[in-house]
């Protein structure tokens, strides 16, 4: 149960961080900013962090294919684009149109990748500091 909670404290820092810069480049489009929209991006952040935490705490007992890979990717996305939509719709941050759809299906997409990005440069540098310990560990 620690565990869980510790991913998803890491995740929602990820997920936080990337939705705070994509919605710093979208505020150019507009002349000012709310000041509710701070605790509905911590909403949404966490309400995305407690899904993919859930996701990829998912271990099976044999390893999974790529299809099913991509398909989890796939549902994971379809998932998180209907929470932001439902987040979105309540807290007015666009109208419910194809424009508004796609707007969202956009910025889910950026957050997506940004995530993936931060979460890779992470797992590098954890991976790099135990290939060291190694390395020191059999050299002594």
């Amino acid at each position: 149960m620690k565990t869980f909670f510790t991913d998803l404290l890491k995740w929602f820092v990820i997920i936080n961080t990337a939705i705070m810069l994509v919605v710093w480049i979208s505020i150019f489009r507009y002349d000012t900013i709310w000041v509710e929209i701070i605790p509905q991006i911590f909403c949404a952040s966490l309400a995305t962090s407690l899904v993919t935490t859930i996701v990829f705490s998912i271990n099976p007992k044999k390893p999974m294919g790529v299809p099913v890979r991509i398909l989890l990717g796939v549902g994971h996305y379809i998932v998180l684009c209907a929470i932001i939509m439902g987040l979105g719709s309540l807290f007015n941050w666009f109208e419910l149109s194809l424009s508004g759809a796609l707007t969202v299906a956009g910025s889910v997409a950026a957050v997506y990748f940004i995530t993936a990005l931060i979460s890779y440069l992470l797992s590098k540098n954890e991976a790099d500091e135990m290939t060291n310990a190694l390395k020191n560990f059999n050299e002594d």
